[in-house]
């Protein structure tokens, strides 16, 4: 998945709060989300930050006085693009944020399409490893774990719950779909990959995607591990035959 970047970066406690009394948000931050939590308000710092040093290091906006209150981060779930004065990027750069209590990822993807319908990018970090041990259950099963394996090498159930919820980002479904309603299998045209069936009610076309997956452990000195995981998803089922 070369086409996707991730950008890591710290979560700094008051972050928020010194540059708002310094003067340094854009109009766009002065908001901070529209968290009231001083820690959520961080995160959410933090995630801006790190997606403007990624656009910078991607080459994709230049490094000048000013530029932050010029790049524009909206868009629905699944799709979020980024803009400049006003107007997407072209080649279209697509972001996807997450984050943990002390550190946060960003995923940036530049060169989709122009036009049509866009997949989806999604990724997700965790800490929680004995929790998700102990949910395994509520989340996913050990095919699942298995097949993912197959894939990726060594894994455990954290690095499945992560994956679930880059592709509920991905999808633009998010959690309203319960976890264990994304189902991850072997890519039926291709058995060295995944597919992911979103069970879905009403879903007008549930058959399985074929879904890029990226994962990983971030090691951090002095801190727990971070699992993760990056997801494409295509907008709609590939046809398999």
């Amino acid at each position: 998945m070369r086409d996707v970047r991730l950008l890591w970066d710290e979560v700094r406690p008051g972050a928020a709060a010194r540059a708002r009394r310094r003067g340094r948000l854009t109009a766009e931050e002065d908001g901070l989300g529209g968290f009231t939590g001083a820690a959520r308000q961080d995160q959410w710092y933090a995630a801006r930050r790190a997606v403007r040093a990624g656009l910078v290091r991607l080459g994709a906006v230049p490094d000048l006085p000013g530029a932050p209150g010029r790049i524009g981060l909206a868009g629905p779930g699944a799709v979020r693009l980024v803009s400049w004065d006003g107007t997407v990027l072209r080649p279209a750069v697509q972001f996807s944020v997450a984050h943990t209590a002390e550190r946060v990822l960003v995923a940036l993807r530049r060169g989709v399409p122009a036009g049509g319908a866009h997949p989806g990018l999604g990724v997700d970090a965790e800490t929680e490893w004995a929790t998700a041990e102990r949910n395994l259950h509520r989340f996913g099963t050990e095919a699942e774990l298995e097949a993912l394996a197959r894939v990726s090498g060594p894994v455990r159930p954290l690095h499945l719950w992560c994956v679930k919820e880059a592709l509920a980002k991905a999808s633009g479904l998010g959690f309203r779909v319960p976890p264990r309603r994304y189902r991850l299998r072997p890519d039926p045209a291709a058995p060295h990959r995944l597919a992911v069936e979103i069970a879905a009610a009403g879903d007008p076309d549930p058959g399985p995607r074929p879904a890029r997956i990226r994962l990983g452990t971030e090691a951090a000195a002095g801190r727990p591990p971070t699992a993760w995981a990056v997801a494409v998803l295509p907008p709609r089922r590939t046809p398999t035959s």
